[in-house]
């Protein structure tokens, strides 16, 4: 009989419900195309904000983004969004979604030209988790 158990390390786990996706997937999808990647900004060698993101099929998810306070406001952080979108076109993102905190930047994300479609509230300090994707 099976049995349910706690891990505290995840690797094994990890990999073997990866593993299961990815065939699952590949069933009804066909071959998988994964690429992981990211933009960064450098003032003399050292970083100083950069995006991490990742195309799967067609579509690619910004899974980090932060840049430095100094260099906020002054177009830079739109110039990494914008890298980072035409990167994932030419690997053939045809969309990208983001997901944020109210406390960090929705609005930014608009700017960028993403739209909202869906939030959660819940979180600590009354923030609020939203989810925004944009046609590329």
């Amino acid at each position: 009989m099976p049995a349910i158990a706690v891990e505290r390390t995840i690797g094994e786990t990890k990999r073997a419900v990866l593993g299961g996706l990815i065939r699952y997937n590949e069933e009804k999808m066909g071959k998988q195309h994964h690429r992981r990647f990211a933009v960064s900004l450098r003032e003399k060698k050292k970083i100083v904000g950069g995006v991490v993101g990742e195309v799967w099929m067609t579509v690619l998810f910004i899974q980090l983004f932060w840049i430095d306070q100094r260099f906020r406001g002054k177009g830079r952080g739109t110039g990494l969004i914008k890298k980072i979108e035409d990167e994932a076109r030419r690997f053939g993102a045809v969309r990208s979604y983001v997901d944020t905190m109210s406390a960090q930047a929705p609005g930014f994300y608009r700017k960028c030209g993403y739209k909202a479609f869906g939030s959660i509230d819940g979180y600590p300090g009354g923030v609020t988790r939203h989810w925004l994707t944009k046609t590329l």
